[in-house]
């Protein structure tokens, strides 16, 4: 059940994370209706009082859903109130995050703090990651809690199996667990101001970091890390094959050629070679990434720095989920620098 609803998480909330980008300025708010009942928006504050026939996806500083919606709602911003009742899953990103109404479906959230209320009910499954994560409501299903401090409410009732991972919650839990219970005491350093396996700091920084460099890059290089990234969505396997043996294959021919008497100037030019590359690998995997997404989402073209904002965003985002974003970096960065190697392989090649 955690890996299922994680996966949703990081694959939904990310995609859909971005949409303020496409509006413009941040104080502009807009909602896109579609024919089959969809609602797409981002802004600044949305709220939304009509019911939803379809899916809701929003992202925005303040959201308040006060319909009820018929599908699932998806939503990424600094503070979501769902008023009304889902018939779905609700997936949640955000600082602040309150359940007020019923969830027909699976309730996946991760944020600063996190409420369910008294008198709402999830009829499926609960994964909760937060710094503070409040449950005062039913959960007919199991539930996954990660956070500093669980607090639970006299109305709070879950059915299934608990899996929690928490610092601070309360001792009578098990009284409230129709199901086994599974408790992980973690360390309070974890907990120390910002929510286990997200620091808004570390996730600016970064994110400004990569900004800076794959800009850099595009605007000095264009035609290099737009070919670089064709060889990423044309080769992809390939590209991450050739990138783990270059991360082999190169140290050790460096360590080898460092004990050669004419070779330790070419091992330290292999090294920092190799350094490079790994710096810069993962900026046309970003750009691709952009790329995608925004032709998908936004149904048109836009510039290389466009898609480079937002693929950058993406992962910055990934890179603050616990393993995976340590996995999908690793990942981004072996075929960044397979289709690096793959391109400087062709260019070596001589012309016929």
């Amino acid at each position: 059940m955690r890996n299922k609803l994680l996966s949703l998480l990081v694959l939904l909330t990310v995609l859909f994370s971005v949409l303020p980008f496409s509006a413009g300025a941040a104080e502009e708010s807009y909602l896109e209706y579609t024919s089959s009942g969809n609602v797409f928006g981002g802004g600044n504050d949305l709220q939304v009082d009509q019911d939803i026939q379809g899916d809701l996806v929003l992202a925005g500083s303040t959201i308040k859903i006060n319909g009820n919606v018929m599908d699932d709602f998806i939503g990424a911003g600094g503070e979501l109130t769902v008023n009304g009742d889902v018939s779905g899953n609700i997936i949640a990103f955000g600082g602040i995050i309150r359940v007020n109404g019923d969830v027909g479906g699976d309730l996946v959230a991760a944020g600063g703090q996190i409420f369910l209320s008294q008198g709402s009910t999830v009829e499926g499954d609960v994964l909760l990651a937060g710094g503070d994560v409040n449950l005062n409501g039913v959960v007919n299903g199991d539930g996954s809690v990660s956070a500093g401090t669980l607090r639970t409410g006299e109305d709070f009732e879950l059915k299934g199996d608990l899996e929690l991972e928490a610092q601070n919650y309360p001792s009578d839990l098990e009284n409230d667990v129709g199901g086994n219970l599974s408790v992980t005491r973690t360390a309070q350093e974890q907990y120390a101001g910002e929510p286990r396996g997200f620091g808004i700091f570390s996730f600016i920084l970064g994110l400004l970091a990569a900004l800076a460099l794959g800009f850099i890059l595009i605007y000095t290089f264009p035609i290099f890390i737009s070919e670089i990234s064709e060889v990423v969505r044309d080769s992809t396997l390939k590209a991450g094959i050739v990138g783990f043996l270059l991360l082999i294959f190169v140290p050790v021919l460096s360590l080898i050629l460092l004990f050669t008497v004419f070779g330790w100037s070419l091992s330290i030019l292999l090294i920092l070679f190799l350094a490079l590359a790994v710096l810069i690998a993962t900026v046309p995997v970003k750009l691709l990434a952009g790329t995608i997404v925004y032709n998908k989402v936004f149904k048109k073209e836009a510039g290389k720095m466009v898609y480079y904002l937002l693929g950058a965003v993406i992962f910055a985002i990934v890179y603050e989920i616990p393993f995976l974003g340590s996995l999908a970096g690793f990942i981004a960065m072996l075929i960044g620098l397979g289709a690096i190697g793959i391109w400087l392989a062709g260019r070596a090649k001589p012309e016929r």
